[in-house]
């Protein structure tokens, strides 16, 4: 038999063994719990420990679980007596929880109040800076900063784990190390011992641009959520402070900053403060800038692995064609990955075979992938022009949760771990650029002012900037795409959640107002039969025919062998009462004599109502 046949038969086989286990336990032996909690649980390890999320599903489960209940016990209650009343019982108790769970579901809800313990109990073990990043392993890792990028690739999950707090009057990127060395799987530090050393409050001695780059003063705090060695700061960073005796020790090689003592020993930092100077980066200025001449400068940051496939170096020399300046060269490799077809992916997201280039597979083959991918794309397409580039490790600048003494507040996660790509200009320094398809480049560029004695040029499409808007005049500004239709304008404001609400209470509504028709219904019909306009024969056939239909929906069957009479004589015994038989007669007069009286109309309104009245009673 061949092997798919095999796996289907053998699929069905245990589909049918589950079927016929949950048919045995729960319909024979009513044991219906065991299998619900067991569903409950696979559906928790699931959400917990991959990418599934189980909130529908969770939702499903308990509104199942509240109408098993209900359910079974209804039939134990209705075996105990059998006139139990079992529908509007189960009415009554189901409406309850289907109100509480439409409500619940949607209406606004906190975030997570404690933090993730998945996280914590992988964690545990782990000494810092040393969690499973040291070595490299197939499979889906879990999304965060880690410090082996000798092989990329592969899925990962989502982790909401705080890794800290920032305080921070602008909004930009988080470094923490830069790599330069590409091996066609990942990328490796450059080999140095060049460390740069200082203390509390003192001015780094490196110089980030030269004076042709705009810099205004910003300061921040960060408030680490775990325990680490290292700093995460933004670019241009000029000084850290905090309460601690630590020194900072900036390994040149790579710009990471680790915390130690006097000594050199790893010493881990909470709370500290940070000085940084925010670039506003010249657009002229970066198109005069010239080719680097630096020949160790140059091998460096244009290294390349000689497996590199010939068509990814094919590839940049079509991208930039027609472009004259290595700013246009860049940004012409930037817009590329947002133009062509790419996608941000990440869980299909494969990983290199042994014969196959990292960058290669990304951009001829699966054309889907995270920040890593785009960003070593990018920066291995600008080193085949000559062009020096390097790949920046770190975090995006996270999720704006509140303000504080005039200072935004950011909490940053291990899902906003980010990877992007700075390239070298002469005469100016290091600038970063953001390819990764849905994320935008925080840094600001920008034109100079024209001389107005000199005319303006004229800008070519792609050579134009986009203007920075601010996000809340974004939000505010209409779409002059939306449709004035009334339809689409109500699409806005009654979003599904709306809609599944009004839908729940329409529904338990309806089966309450079922339930209790016995109620309402005859004084509705009451009310009815007292407006209508008619003859006293026609009133009284009509109206006799409503006495008939809501004695049946009462409980009073008539059997089809029975005369009107004879059924009359039943519903008078059971209401001790003639009052069926005498307007049964009446009946007959309008249906088959010569007609009634308006006498005899009274009398048959009032026969009628107080037979109606008393299924009320």
């Amino acid at each position: 038999m061949p092997g798919d046949a095999l796996r289907t038969f053998v699929f069905f086989l245990l589909l049918w063994a589950v079927s016929f286990l949950l048919h045995w336990l729960i319909v024979r032996r009513n044991r219906w719990f065991v299998p619900y909690a067991l569903t409950v649980g696979y559906i928790a390890v699931l959400d917990t420990f991959l990418p599934y999320s189980g909130n529908g599903a969770i939702l499903r489960l308990v509104a199942l679980g509240f109408f098993a209940f209900v359910w079974f016990q209804g039939e134990e209650l209705q075996a105990k007596a059998p006139s139990f009343r079992i529908g509007k019982w189960r009415a009554a108790a189901l409406f309850i929880p289907a109100v509480a769970l439409a409500v619940g579901y949607a209406g606004p809800k906190l975030p997570p109040q404690w933090p993730d313990p998945v996280a914590f109990i992988r964690s545990y073990h782990a000494q810092p800076e040393e969690t499973n990043d040291d070595s490299p392993s197939p499979g889906v890792a879990k999304v965060g900063y880690g410090q082996n990028d000798s092989r990329l690739g592969g899925p990962f999950i989502a982790d909401d784990t705080v890794v800290f707090i920032a305080k921070d009057q602008g909004r930009h990127y988080w470094r923490v190390e830069t790599k330069d060395i590409y091996t066609g799987k990942g990328w490796e530090a450059f080999q140095s011992e060049q460390v740069q050393s200082f203390g509390n409050g003192e001015l780094i001695r490196y110089e980030w641009w030269s004076d042709k780059v705009k810099t205004v003063e910003q300061t921040a705090e960060i408030t680490r959520q775990d325990q680490a060695f290292h700093l995460v700061y933004p670019l241009g960073l000029q000084q850290v402070q905090t309460s601690d005796h630590i020194v900072y020790r900036m390994h040149m090689a790579t710009e990471k900053i680790y915390t130690s003592d006097q000594n050199a020993n790893a010493l881990p930092i909470r709370q500290y403060m940070l000085t940084y100077m925010e670039p506003d980066f010249p657009i002229e200025a970066l198109r005069a800038a010239p080719p680097v001449q630096n020949p160790p400068f140059l091998k460096r940051y244009t290294q390349l692995p000689e497996t590199l496939p010939q068509r990814v170096r094919e590839l940049a020399k079509q991208i930039t064609d027609g472009k004259e300046t290595v700013y246009d060269k860049v940004k012409a490799i930037e817009q590329y990955f947002h133009l062509n077809g790419y996608t941000y992916e990440t869980t299909d997201v494969a990983v290199p075979g042994p014969d196959q280039d990292y960058v290669d597979q990304f951009l001829f083959e699966t054309k889907q992938g995270y920040c890593d991918n785009f960003s070593t794309s990018m920066a291995v397409l600008v080193r085949t022009l000559g062009i020096p580039a390097r790949w920046v490790k770190g975090y995006t600048s996270g999720r704006l949760v509140g303000e504080q003494d005039g200072q935004s507040v950011y909490e940053v996660r291990n899902n906003d771990a980010h990877s992007w790509v700075e390239v070298y200009f002469e005469g100016i320094g290091w600038v970063p650029f953001e390819p990764t398809q849905g994320f935008v480049n925080p840094y600001a560029f920008s034109l100079a002012a024209s001389n107005p004695e000199e005319p303006e040029p004229q800008l070519q499409p792609e050579e134009r900037e986009t203007p920075r808007v601010p996000l809340d005049q974004l939000l505010e500004q209409p779409s002059t795409a939306q449709g004035e239709h009334w339809w689409e304008k109500l699409a806005d404001v009654w979003s599904w959640k709306m809609g599944l609400t009004a839908l729940v209470v329409l529904a338990v509504l309806g089966g309450a107002a079922y339930a209790t028709r016995r109620k309402w219904w005859p004084r509705f019909t009451l009310f009815r039969f007292r407006r209508r306009k008619l003859d006293g024969a026609a009133w009284l056939i009509s109206a006799y025919g409503a006495l008939l239909r809501h004695l049946q929906d009462y409980g009073l069957k008539r059997r089809p062998h029975e005369t009107l009479r004879q059924y009359a004589a039943e519903v008078d015994r059971l209401f001790e009462t003639d009052e069926m038989n005498r307007l049964t007669k009446l009946y007959e007069r309008a249906v088959y004599g010569t007609g009634i009286k308006e006498a005899n109309v009274r009398e048959a309104v009032e026969l009628w109502e107080n037979l109606i009245k008393r299924t009320i009673s």
